[in-house]
């Protein structure tokens, strides 16, 4: 299968899409984790391959870019409207 994320850092809990990557396909290229997409995930985008709780960080490069706003299921979309800057 043709690789459609990339994992940045082993402590990531999110991946970069490299391509569209459909809902309900896999999110390939992140080593042995089975995800699959529960939206659309737009091209450079960033997808969940983790669970990442409610004020828990989220993370790229192995450092904290933000907390999850809401609870985020793997296979979801990370963007703004779960991602917040600050810690409650």
């Amino acid at each position: 299968m043709e690789t459609n994320a990339v994992l940045v850092n082993s402590k990531d809990n999110i991946a970069v899409a490299i391509k569209e990557i459909k809902q309900g396909e896999p999110v390939t290229g992140i080593g042995d984790r089975e995800v699959r997409a529960n939206e659309d995930i737009m091209r450079n985008h960033k997808v969940a391959i983790a669970e990442v709780a409610e004020n828990e960080p989220v993370l790229k490069y192995g450092e904290r870019i933000g907390f999850a706003a809401s609870p985020i299921k793997a296979g979801d979309w990370v963007h703004t409207h779960n991602l917040k800057w600050e810690e409650d």
